[in-house]
């Protein structure tokens, strides 16, 4: 490979003798660029003694290039045009960016409580990109970690040492039962009518499922239970007839339907607390802590 001779003056230096030659004056250009004429005089000179040739003849009346000085403006403007539209392209990008909120969202959220916040949203803000993606719990966990999407919105158990949690709302956690089951008919009923069922819950219901588990050791009991990584699969074991599930309310009303009834429990209380979740060491941008402000203000009054 050729190798490229090594260039030691600065981009601004270049710049100035550009700005000479365009203004036809050292006093113009400095007007111009903001500085001191010294100082224009000082960067010129200092552009010519690293090339160790004559750039510019000054006259009474004009300043003009030397033959060198028309090689070097030439090359310098195709040079600086290209590097000045990539710099361009990158600022562009990075105020896209800025006013671009991905909000990733596990898919219950994302088909009921989201899209109406989204579009009070963006009636206020119609300069924001706000993005939706839906997606299961632990994807959303990876997404937000990754910073492949700004804010995350679900419910969570536990913590995660690279994740903040920020509460939105909580509600109560119902039992859905097939609406042939014994206790379809039922408003409220017990731990102790559940306790010879087989119960269904979404896996990541880790800490509801310990805490039932303990009631019913309690009673002398093993609770027989599985899990299911996503609702739809859920909803299909639960109308099999073989199982019962456990839901959060706003869950089991928007999956409701004849076939399946919702029962309380009035010895077992738990809930589950939705919120947004954002990556501990990113900064947001303004429109990122806008929509979280707005999210947090709107979501509240729907559960």
């Amino acid at each position: 490979m050729s190798r490229h001779p090594q260039l030691r003056f600065h981009l601004p230096e270049l710049e100035t003798f550009l700005v000479v030659l365009e203004e036809g004056s050292f006093s113009r250009a400095a007007e111009r660029l903001c500085i001191s004429q010294p100082s224009v005089s000082s960067r010129v000179k200092r552009l010519e003694e690293v090339l160790r040739v004559k750039l510019i003849e000054r006259n009474p009346r004009s300043v003009n290039a030397t033959e060198d000085g028309e090689l070097l403006r030439t090359a310098a403007q195709e040079a600086l045009s290209g590097l000045y539209t990539v710099l361009r392209q990158f600022r562009e990008r990075s105020e896209a960016a800025r006013n671009r909120v991905v909000v990733a969202a596990t898919p219950m959220l994302a088909a009921t409580f989201l899209p109406g916040i989204i579009h009070s949203y963006a009636q206020r803000f119609p300069d924001v990109d706000v993005v939706l993606k839906d997606m299961p719990f632990e994807v959303l966990l990876k997404t937000i970690g990754d910073g492949a999407a700004d804010i995350g919105v679900t419910a969570m158990d536990g913590d995660y040492d690279n994740l903040q949690f920020q509460a939105l709302a909580a509600e109560p956690v119902v039992l859905v039962v097939p609406a042939k089951h014994p206790l379809a008919n039922e408003a409220r009923i017990t731990i102790d009518q559940i306790l010879g069922l087989r119960l269904i819950f979404l896996d990541r219901y880790t800490t509801m499922r310990e805490r039932l588990a303990g009631e019913f050791a309690r009673r002398g009991a093993t609770m027989n239970a599985s899990t299911a990584s996503t609702l739809p699969t859920l909803m299909g074991m639960l109308d099999t007839g073989s199982c019962v599930a456990f839901l959060p309310r706003s869950m089991a009303q928007v999956n409701a339907r004849e076939s399946r009834s919702i029962v309380e429990l009035a010895d077992f209380e738990a809930v589950r607390s939705y919120g947004s979740i954002v990556a501990r060491r990113v900064v947001p941008t303004a429109a990122v802590k806008s929509f979280r402000d707005h999210l947090h203000r709107e979501f509240s009054p729907l559960i």
